[in-house]
C-alpha cells in the first residue's frame, strides 16, 4: 500500500501598508484541499525586502503542511502607498522697494519618516508693486514616497513709508 501525500493549495493574502507604518500580519488561506484531523500548517510567510513605494512579493517562507502533504503556494504583493504629507507656505509681507523675505513652510499634516527631509524652495509670483503676491510650491518635494498637499497663501507687499518736508521760503 503506497501513501502519496495529500494536495494542498495556500494563497497568501494581498496586503497594503502605508510608507513608513509597520508591516501588517501576513496571512494565507486554503484555496484547495484541506488538513486531515488535527494536522495543521506551521511556521510563516515572508517578503520581498524593501521599504519605499511599490509591490513586494510575499513569498511561502517557512510555511509548511509537514511531509504528508504536497503544498502549492500561491503568491501575491504587499503593496506600499505613499504617506499623505500637507504643507503650508508661511504668510510674509514687505515694505515696497524692500528685498524679498526668506519664504517659508510648515508641515501641517503627516510627517516625514525617519530621516527623509524635504527639499527644493517655494517661489512666489512675479511683482514688486503693492498688492497680493501667491506663494507657490516652486521645487518643493518630499520625494516619490509621499503625496503632497501643498496650500499656498501670498506675499503681501505694503506701501513705503514716505515724509516729505516742505522748505521754507520767505519772500
Amino acid at each position: 500500500l503506497t501513501i502519496a501525500p495529500a494536495s494542498l493549495t495556500v494563497a497568501a493574502d494581498a496586503k497594503s501598508k502605508v510608507y513608513g507604518a509597520v508591516d501588517p500580519a501576513l496571512t494565507y488561506q486554503i484555496t484547495a484541499g484541506a488538513l486531515v484531523g488535527s494536522d495543521s500548517l506551521s511556521g510563516s510567510l515572508t517578503r520581498v525586502s524593501g521599504e519605499t513605494i511599490g509591490d513586494y512579493a510575499i513569498n511561502q517562507g517557512s510555511l509548511t503542511a509537514g511531509t504528508n502533504y504536497s503544498l502549492t503556494f500561491n503568491l501575491t504583493n504587499l503593496t506600499i502607498t505613499p504617506a499623505s504629507l500637507t504643507v503650508a507656505a508661511d504668510a510674509k509681507s514687505k515694505v515696497y522697494g524692500a528685498v524679498d523675505p526668506a519664504l517659508t513652510y510648515q508641515i501641517t499634516a503627516g510627517a516625514l519618516v525617519g530621516s527623509d527631509s524635504l527639499s527644493g524652495s517655494l517661489t512666489r509670483v512675479s511683482g514688486e508693486t503693492v498688492g497680493s503676491y501667491a506663494i507657490g510650491q516652486g521645487t518643493l518635494t518630499p520625494g516619490t514616497n509621499y503625496s503632497l498637499t501643498f496650500n499656498s497663501t501670498n506675499l503681501t507687499i505694503t506701501p513705503a513709508s514716505l515724509t516729505v518736508a516742505a522748505d521754507a521760503k520767505s519772500k
